[in-house]
Order: C-alpha cells, then structure tokens, then sequence
C-alpha cells in the first residue's frame, strides 16, 4: 500500500510540476494580445440583442480587457516568483498528505494486529516466525 502511495505521489508531483511550467509560460509571454480582442468586440454578432440586456456591455468588456492587460504585465514581471511559491505550497500539501497517508497505515496496521501475537518481522526475536 505505501508503494501505491508514493507512486500515486510522484505522478501527482509530475502533473503539479508540469502545469506550474506551464503556468509560468503562459504568464511570462507578452500581453499585448489582448489588445488583440478589441476590433473582433466591434464585430460580435448581435451586439444589439446584447446591449438590450446589458446596457454598456462592450464598455465594461473593454474595461476588463485593460484591467486584464495590466494584471497580466504584472504577473508576467513576477510571475516566477508567484507561480513557484505555489507550486511550492502545492507540493508540500502533496508530500505531506502521502506521508499522512503512509503514517494512518502504519498505525492502523499496529491496531488491527491482535495483543497476543509476538511481533513478526525484522525486529523480531528468533522462533517468533514460525
């Protein structure tokens, strides 16, 4: 069982590792496209059905796309610091929850085993595995 564990561990580390990667490229590229996004919201088809239902919708979009242009030209300057303090995190609530794991097994192991059995294992005296 403590093998499935730390096998299950490791490709959970692997993926939590990869998407961090990930995330760091994805945030360190260049923002400038989301200037990108502006003619094609000129061209959105039933943008009048739209601004019925929201009024003032293209200029709140438009509004988000600077706050996101900016957020993301801050997050690209930091964005190895950010993403690896958490994959950081991430991966020390994975280690630790495996070794939690491994630790109930352990003690759950110990309390299942019945008071009068002698101990069987390496620790354990000669004659006692018979």
């Amino acid at each position: 069982m403590h093998i499935a564990i730390w096998i299950i561990t490791a490709i959970v580390l692997g993926l939590w590792t990869l998407l961090a990667w990930g995330m760091a490229a994805v945030l360190g590229a260049n923002p400038a496209w989301v200037g990108d996004i502006r003619p094609l919201l000129e061209q959105v088809p039933f943008g009048e059905v739209l601004n019925v239902w929201l009024p003032g919708w293209q200029a709140m979009v438009l509004a988000m796309l600077d706050v996101t242009q900016a957020m993301l030209g801050w997050l690209g300057t930091h964005a190895g610091w950010v993403v690896w303090l958490v994959w950081g995190g991430g991966a020390l609530l994975i280690v630790g929850g495996a070794a939690l794991l491994s630790l109930v097994i352990v003690l759950v192991k110990k309390a299942a085993r019945p008071a009068g059995l002698p101990p069987v294992g390496p620790g354990a005296p000669p004659g006692a595995q018979a």
